[in-house]
């Protein structure tokens, strides 16, 4: 595969739903999947996950697949380099963990996902991108 369908992105999001469920506690959060260019194609958010997740999610996994990097790596990079996030002419980018690129098995990004709305964001992310190639 070397793009994200529909498909795919539903499977992603069914397996985000029940990763949470199992190991998280069944919290309110949302998921979006993007391709391999960033661009949305599932955004799912669960009933009780915050407002402000609506926007933020899905620009996380944006950032993932146009930098190719999670987003708490992408927030490092920031912080090393003593970078302000405006210097990429992006105002969809964003520098918070629980966006990861999402990679084939020839080390291509083909999408990405985000995960929004608990403290655990990037780590879910990093668990449901890692799974993805294989749904």
């Amino acid at each position: 595969m070397d793009n994200i369908t529909l498909t795919t992105a539903k499977k992603v999001a069914d397996y985000a739903e029940e990763l949470v469920a199992q190991e998280y506690g069944r919290k309110p959060f949302s998921v979006a999947v993007c391709d391999k260019d960033g661009f949305l194609v599932l955004f799912h958010k669960l009933d009780g996950a915050k407002l402000l997740t609506i926007n933020l999610t899905p620009n996380k996994a944006y950032t993932a697949a146009r930098m190719g990097v999670s987003t708490a790596d992408f927030l490092q990079r920031l912080q090393r380099e003593n970078l302000n996030i405006s210097y990429f002419s992006d105002e969809k980018f964003v520098g918070l963990p629980g966006g990861v690129p999402i990679v084939n098995d020839r080390q291509q990004v083909i999408g990405a996902v985000g995960i929004g709305g608990m403290k655990e964001d990037g780590e879910i992310a990093a668990k449901v991108a890692a799974a993805a190639p294989t749904l």
